[in-house]
């Protein structure tokens, strides 16, 4: 990109932002322009919705006309770029743009390092060294240098720490070449510029005792130790130390033609192991997941361990198919290895893999030898930390069971990314970021579907499709078991299997293909729960709206409101529940049928349950009534609802008017509930008292006196 050819349409963002088609520089017009592009080329590949093109632009306070603005930019920026060369698509939700590798300077920086990775693996370091001399040429100075904003501020720094690798791979690999004084000068640059950065440090340390410079390595430790004492209060790194001894020993390693100890000090290391299972062609959707997740995967300038990050959520929902395509993404920004482990959470026919286990596992994949992984489980976590210490490494931990089956596995480097997969939430994980991943929507299902079955099969039935999707609840492992079943089942339609999926009592059965279950991959959810979590889950299943608070759960599971809620958020931290809004469970389509197809074990206790919130409702309901009609004569049941499960009275005519609005569609399922179970005493009431309280709201509906159903209500 030093030159470029005619009628080439090229852009550098690694330094100030240009724009160039061949030898002529764009005028770009404006930095409201400036901001868009640069962001558009930061994200190149992705869709960038448009809120996040205004909070580049302008921040946290954009004008009202912001996203007019935006629209205006793309539009200029569109006609500023030559005809014939469109590479700004207009998506649903923003826009994303589309270049070739070799018209964006961060891509060929890429392309450069990566090439420069598989050449070292292969034992070609001058090869190497070409290629991170060529990716390191393109830089001409902080990455979008004066073009930026807030947000560009916030991305910048994981570039800069990809350049600043890419800077002490190459010294590493000339001084592995045997170069000594001739890399003084750019070392002592770079420590100039990165004065933190003990990497560094330790290079110039070497290539000046190489040379014949002695003292002056000496000398250079204690520059360093004064440093990092009077800036940060802290001493040399163990290794820089070592090195220092080794410097004042004259130890005969130090010579040799690589910066290693001695084989007999050092374990065997393989190059670069991968062991990530593939990536799916078929990935679908998930944009701004993907988006969050490289955006917490990016290292940050203050860390001092590895990047965590923690994608939860139910069984099926794709954890492991996101953290893999991510993973694939950013594999080249981990030369040292990229490693899988299953830990088997929830596996259904084994148990849960033991952190020693894991660990001797993760010390062989980084090539350490069998008779090197001791037995004793102390000594392998100190062997897997001084081994990943030294090691940009990106490790998937899949399927974890809890926190301290995690916490030995990770590694001690600041540059690697651990990627964690888990039906249950671990927010005691030190350092961890949490992304919570949700069903697809119906758009991003359906584009599933048309994947996997073909655009012309689901252009033939578009509401079928689109139905399926809903009756899976967006589920992606149950989409593919349908798309599975229906690619085995030519004849078969959509519409047909929705049909068979229409029946809940059945449904749970069409969504089986192969060794795929969405019943399995749910019964190894329910099976790990204590007793009295499973009877809960039952019980709470009973409730026959679409969502419910702490008190209908409390009647349901006749406790306190309390411990009620302790129930509540534990099935929410392990997946089994929802909460689209504070205060508000439900149920996953998926999850509630398979919670009714588990055998009951006492149906008396059902039928209590159900009594229990009947009569809790009528309770509910005539609280509300109390408030919107003084003075009325007050139904009160006979029967207990027990346990305090009741809740307080409400404040005043607007909250009861609340309550009521948002609770109607619960309370008249609750009445057709009640007639089922034949609780007729019970529907007989709660009807009354919603008629009560309907005439509390539109006392012109009925002429009567508003105390005569309560009158009524009473007597009967």
């Amino acid at each position: 990109m030093q030159s470029n050819p005619p009628n080439h349409l090229c852009f550098k963002i690694l330094g100030a932002l240009e724009a160039w088609d061949g030898d002529r520089r764009l005028n770009l017009d404006g930095p409201v322009n400036e901001r868009v592009l640069g962001l558009l080329l930061l994200e190149s590949g992705w869709v960038v919705p448009i809120p996040r093109l205004v909070e580049a632009v302008w921040g946290e306070d954009p004008p009202s006309t912001a996203t007019q603005q935006i629209r205006k930019a793309v539009a200029r920026l569109r006609h500023q770029i030559p005809s014939g060369q469109e590479i700004i698509l207009t998506e649903r939700h923003g826009y994303r743009l589309v270049v070739d590798d070799d018209s964006l300077d961060l891509r060929l920086f890429d392309l450069w390092t990566h090439r420069a990775q598989a050449a070292h693996a292969e034992g070609r370091l001058k090869d190497a060294v070409a290629d991170l001399t060529a990716a390191l040429g393109l830089w001409r100075g902080s990455i979008l240098v004066g073009a930026g904003g807030p947000l560009i501020d916030t991305l910048r720094p994981a570039w800069e720490e990809r350049h600043i690798a890419a800077i002490e791979h190459c010294f590493d690999l000339r001084l592995d070449l045997g170069e000594t004084s001739e890399l003084i000068a750019d070392l002592r640059e770079s420590v100039v510029a990165h004065p933190f950065r003990e990497t560094l440090m330790r290079q110039l340390m070497l290539a000046l005792y190489r040379a014949g410079r002695q003292a002056e390595a000496v000398e250079e430790y204690a520059r360093i130790r004064s440093l990092l004492a009077g800036e940060l209060g802290i001493d040399p790194s163990p290794e820089l130390t070592e090195l220092h001894e080794a410097i004042l020993r004259g130890e005969a390693w130090l010579t040799a033609g690589r910066d290693q100890k001695p084989p007999a000090e050092q374990p065997s290391i393989v190059a670069a192991p991968r062991s990530i299972p593939r990536d799916l062609a078929d990935f679908t959707g998930r944009q701004d997941e993907l988006r969050r997740l490289t955006t917490m995967a990016h290292p940050v300038a203050e860390q001092t361990g590895p990047r965590i990050v923690v994608v939860e959520g139910m069984g099926g929902s794709g954890k492991t198919a996101l953290a893999m395509h991510v993973a694939h993404r950013l594999a080249g920004d981990y030369p040292d290895g990229q490693l899988y482990l299953d830990l088997r959470g929830f596996a259904s026919a084994e148990e849960p893999l033991s952190p020693e286990r894991g660990l001797g596992d993760l010390l062989r994949a980084l090539g350490v030898a069998d008779e090197c992984v001791a037995d004793d489980n102390d000594c392998r976590l100190t062997k897997w930390r001084m081994t990943s210490a030294k090691r940009r490494i990106l490790l998937i931990l899949d399927d974890a069971w809890d926190v301290a089956q995690v916490r030995p596995l990770l590694p001690t480097a600041a540059g690697s990314l651990v990627l964690i997969t888990s039906r249950v939430r671990l927010p005691e994980l030190e350092g961890a970021e949490e992304l919570s991943l949700a069903v697809l929507g119906e758009e991003d299902g359906v584009e599933l579907m048309r994947r996997l079955l073909g655009h012309e099969r689901v252009a033939a039935e578009p509401k079928a499709t689109a139905r399926l999707v809903s009756l899976c609840g967006g589920l992606p492992l149950a989409l593919r078991i349908c798309a599975a079943r229906l690619r085995k089942r030519p004849h078969w339609s959509v519409r047909h299997l929705t049909d068979r999926l229409e029946d809940d009592t059945h449904a749970l059965r069409e969504l089986e293909s192969g060794d795929r279950s969405v019943a399995g991959v749910l019964r190894t959810s329910y099976r790990v729960m204590e007793p009295a979590h499973q009877d809960a889950f039952r019980l709470l299943t009973l409730h026959p709206g679409a969502d419910f608070d702490v008190s209908a759960a409390a009647a349901l599971l006749g406790t306190g409101p309390d411990s009620a809620e302790r129930i509540l958020e534990y099935l929410l931290d392990v997946n089994l529940l929802q909460q689209f809004e504070f205060g508000r469970y439900s149920f996953h389509s998926l999850v509630h049928s398979f919670a009714r197809s588990l055998p009951a074990p006492n149906s008396a206790e059902e039928t209590e349950a159900v009594g229990r919130l009947a009569a809790q409702t009528v309770t509910r309901v005539e609280s509300a009534c109390d408030v919107l009609l003084t003075g009325q004569v007050r139904y009160r049941p006979a029967w207990s609802i027990g346990n305090g499960s009741a809740s307080p009275p409400h404040g005043g005519p607007d909250h009861a008017l609340r309550w009521l609005d948002r609770e109607r569609s619960n309370i008249l399922a609750i009445i057709s509930q009640a007639r089922q179970w034949g609780l007729s005493h019970h529907a007989a009431k709660l009807s009354r008292a919603m008629a009560l309280c309907q005439q509390a709201q539109n006392p012109s509906a009925d002429s009567a006196s508003p105390a005569r159903p309560g009158r009524t209500a009473k007597g009967g």
